[in-house]
């Protein structure tokens, strides 16, 4: 007997969550790149944790970067810290990895970011909650 037949099985996602998992990380990067205030609002738990990792270059050690919020989110998104209109900075792809009934882990690669959101269901609707990322290029602090 292996393991996976103790784990219990869910139920595959339904195609209105999987629709509604991709656009909320849709909102969170166009969002960004837009300067949308609303749409990234839209997107974030209340109480999201967001971090970096990144390279010191004091010390040298990768280090994990002061957590973000999800006012610190929308309030940089409103000053238009990510906006761009260059198509090349505005490519970017979403992969579900996976969904276990009210959580999601979906990747989203885009020019300037490698992003991990955590996607959790809460009621009828789907928010991040938690995100993970770091720069693509160069190893310093953003």
């Amino acid at each position: 007997m292996t393991h996976d037949t103790l784990l219990p099985k869910s139920d595959p996602p339904s195609l209105g969550d999987l629709e509604a998992i991709t656009a909320v990380a849709r909102d969170y990067v166009e969002g960004w790149f837009d300067g949308d205030e609303a749409r990234m609002r839209s997107c974030l738990h209340p109480e999201l944790v967001k971090r970096t990792i990144y390279h010191d270059p004091g010390s040298g050690d990768w280090r994990l970067g002061r957590p973000s919020d999800a006012a610190m989110m929308v309030g940089w998104t409103r000053e238009g810290a990510g906006r761009t209109n260059i198509p090349e900075e505005r490519e970017f792809e979403i992969v579900i990895e996976d969904v276990f009934r009210h959580i999601a882990s979906v990747r989203v690669l885009s020019s300037p970011y490698m992003d991990y959101l955590h996607i959790a269901k809460i009621g009828d609707r789907w928010f991040i909650a938690n995100v993970l990322w770091e720069v693509r290029q160069g190893e310093t602090e953003p």
